[in-house]
Order: structure tokens, then C-alpha cells, then sequence
């Protein structure tokens, strides 16, 4: 049974670090070296200190963050709350078209599963390195500095009372960050019938399946030396829900950029692709036309030729894809893309690496100048798509969703003490 509760959150100290804007970040693994260093030099109390931490005076990167956290505690720089709440959070944006989107949810912890149970499923793939890098800081540190974000189901509105609480008074912390994102955090008493709602319900994972592998490792590690007799904080995960009803819920698609093979030629290539794909040579936007196609489709260009557009016939996908995954998996345009095109067409191996890009104009502009030879162009996930791939447990190809905006590091910080 999934357990959702409140806790005594840490936040920071306003007047002792200052503004907000220069001291709460996106998560780690969006942030680049030249970002970090931006970041770094805005304030000694940026989580890029904690969450990216940098070796010094003979320790290493997890005891130099280990040893920060203590010290702002000590300072009053971060600050626990009395009382175990709830942290509503708003995030006003901006989307790739330039619209203004709001997003709405919540902070909780929740309970980790148990060896088999299916309460919280994922829909990526996670990988040894980042996940021993999480744990390897999460050990030293003893907090989640950063959430997980989770989608939840709520179709008649149940918790819709309880997020309005941010719209009776003004927020209790607020920050520009520096993905363009407004923050918009307001803490909460603890409610029993938010628990109770979630008893009964499922989670999917959107962002930080790293982070969530890490904190069922650390809390198993745990137990094998404590051999605890009752519930430890480390039982618990620091989780951002989002209803997968909200409006302003977006994946962003990560396009497709990669080099010419040997020997690739582009009237080959598209003779290969046309008993499963319909050709649609370009005269206008590309990006344009790809919102608009109902089903499977790409934005194809190639250096040195006009774009077009790739419309999937109505074929048996097994017979491009093979029957080894789900209809779920197979469902999916990216899986199309990898299986289909990149691997069964041009004959790239399975996990060939490819430069990924969320800006589509940007994905042609590269292509345009010849920096790389050609480049896919995806529509949009649905996020019932992230769903039925969690559902099937059939992980979808890597970087197939780009949840944006992340969920911001530092708004507030669960301690595993």
C-alpha cells in the first residue's frame, strides 16, 4: 500500500543567504560545468555546492558536501520546519512555443517499496555510475537534496482543494531560477485525507529514476546494519507529485542529431524507408508540420538537402519492430525511430550514441551548417504514454522524455537523520 506523508522539511534561511534566485538550482544532472560555475560564484549557499560538489583540501567531492550541509545547519543558513507539512510548489514558464504554462503539485515523502510491489513503476532504464554517484553523496550528506518527481492520477479533481491553498495567501518562498522558471513554494500543515487519497493509488515516475534506484539501495544497506525494529527516515524518498491532469504538464521531445555513416547515401536511405514510410518532401517549417501530424511521424533533414517529413504507414509494427516488447513500447514513435529507423535501416547497433537536442530549430541549425549530417525530429510523448510503458514494465528507449521544467534543488530538503 503506498504511503504518502509530511515531514519537517529544511529550507533556507532568507536572511541569512539572501535571495532565493541565488541559492535554489535545477537538479545535478541539467546543469552543465559552464552553468555550475555560474551558479557556484552567485553565492557559498548555492545547492550547486551540495549537489555538484567539487574535491578540496585532500576530501573528496561527498565529504566536502557532507561537511557544507552540517555547516549551514549550524549557521541557521537551512532551517527545519516545526511541523511536518506539505510543500505546495507552483512553477510559472515558458514552453518551447514561447507560451507562458503554469504547473502545479506538491512535495511529500513516501514510503519505498517492498520487494515485489508494483506502487511506484518507472519507464526508464537507470545505469550503474549515476546511481552509485547518488548513493556515494546521499550516504555522506544522510539527506535527499534533490526529489523525484512522480505523476499521479486524480481525473474528478479530489485534491483540487488541497493545492488551491496557494491561491489564499501569498507563498512563503519564491525564486527565479536559472532555467527561466519561477518558483513558487508554500508550506502546509500535514492532511490525513491527502495520505488517505494516495493509499490505494499507483505513482509513475517522470524524472530521477537514478535518484529513486539510489534511495532503495541506501535504504536497504541501511537496514542490513541497523537491523532497525520499526520505520527509519530513511524508509522514505523526498517525492514532487504532479497530477497527470495538470495543464501545464510537458515532455518535451529530445530530437535526434547524429554524423553520416560510411558509405550513407540519402536517395538509399529514403528508398529503404518508403514501403513503411510515407515521403513528404518540405517547402515550409518542418517544426510546424510535425505538430500537426495525428500519428507516428518525423521531421527528417539531411546536410545539404531540403527537409521532409516521415509518415508511418498503416503496417504491422511487429514487422518493423520485432515482437520482443510490448504493444505499449511499440506504441511509441521513439521506439519507431531506434528499432525502426537508426537501427534496422541504418544499421546502428542498439545504444549507439547519439547527440540529443530539445531544440528542434537548433537540431536543423546543426544539421544546416554541417556540424552533424542529420537529424530526427519527434513529436511530443503523451504522458499516458509514460504510463502504459511503466504499466507493461517495458523501459522505453534511453532519453526518450524531457520533462521540463525539472523540480527545483533546494526549495526543500528532507534529512535522513
Amino acid at each position: 500500500m503506498l504511503e504518502v506523508r509530511g515531514f519537517r522539511g529544511f529550507r533556507f534561511n532568507k536572511r541569512l543567504v539572501g535571495s532565493l534566485d541565488r541559492v535554489i538550482t535545477p537538479p545535478y544532472d541539467v546543469i552543465s560545468a559552464e552553468e555550475r560555475s555560474a551558479l557556484a560564484r552567485r553565492s557559498p549557499y548555492s545547492m550547486v555546492h551540495l549537489i555538484l560538489p567539487e574535491e578540496s583540501g585532500g576530501r573528496t567531492r561527498y565529504e566536502v558536501s557532507a561537511e557544507l550541509f552540517q555547516d549551514w545547519i549550524r549557521k541557521g543558513a537551512l532551517r527545519q520546519d516545526a511541523n511536518e507539512s506539505f510543500y505546495l510548489l507552483e512553477q510559472t514558464f515558458r514552453g518551447l512555443d514561447g507560451a507562458e504554462r503554469v504547473r502545479r503539485g506538491f512535495f511529500a515523502v513516501t514510503k519505498l517499496p517492498e520487494a515485489g510491489e508494483r506502487i511506484i513503476l518507472g519507464h526508464e532504464r537507470t545505469f550503474t555510475g549515476p546511481v552509485e554517484d547518488r548513493l556515494r553523496l546521499t550516504e555522506s550528506v544522510r539527506a535527499n537534496l534533490s526529489s523525484v518527481m512522480v505523476l499521479y492520477s486524480d481525473p474528478a479533481g479530489d485534491l483540487r482543494p488541497f493545492l488551491s491553498q496557494m491561491f489564499e495567501r501569498p507563498e512563503d518562498d519564491c525564486a527565479y531560477t536559472i532555467d527561466r522558471v519561477t518558483q513558487r513554494l508554500w508550506r502546509v500543515p500535514a492532511n490525513s485525507k491527502v495520505s488517505e487519497f494516495f493509499c490505494n493509488k499507483k505513482l509513475y515516475i517522470a524524472d530521477g529514476h537514478h535518484r529513486f534506484r539510489m534511495a532503495g539501495l541506501l535504504r536497504d544497506r541501511l537496514r542490513e546494519v541497523e537491523t532497525p525494529q520499526g520505520r527509519r527516515t530513511y524508509d522514505y524518498v523526498l517525492m514532487g507529485f504532479i497530477p497527470f491532469e495538470d495543464p501545464g504538464l510537458l515532455i518535451h521531445p529530445p530530437h535526434r542529431v547524429l554524423d553520416f555513416q560510411t558509405g550513407f547515401t540519402r536517395e538509399d536511405f529514403l528508398e529503404k524507408l518508403r514501403p513503411w514510410f510515407e515521403v513528404v518532401p518540405m517547402n515550409n517549417d518542418v517544426i510546424a508540420a510535425l505538430e500537426h501530424e495525428p500519428d507516428c511521424a518525423f521531421g527528417l533533414a539531411t546536410h545539404g538537402n531540403g527537409p521532409c517529413l516521415l509518415r508511418l504507414r498503416a503496417v504491422d509494427r511487429t514487422g518493423l519492430l520485432g515482437s520482443d516488447h510490448s504493444e505499449a513500447w511499440r506504441d511509441l514513435d521513439v521506439a519507431v525511430l531506434h528499432r525502426g529507423i537508426i537501427e534496422r535501416i541504418l544499421g546502428l547497433p542498439e545504444g549507439a550514441e547519439l547527440t540529443y537536442e530539445h531544440d528542434a530549430k537548433r537540431a536543423l541549425d546543426v544539421v544546416a551548417s554541417g556540424q552533424k549530417g542529420m537529424a530526427f525530429l519527434l513529436r511530443p510523448m503523451h504522458p499516458e504514454q509514460v504510463r502504459a510503458c511503466a504499466e507493461a514494465g517495458d523501459p522505453m528507449p534511453q532519453k526518450s522524455t524531457y520533462f521540463f521544467p525539472k523540480l527545483p534543488s533546494g526549495s526543500v530538503v528532507y534529512r535522513l537523520d
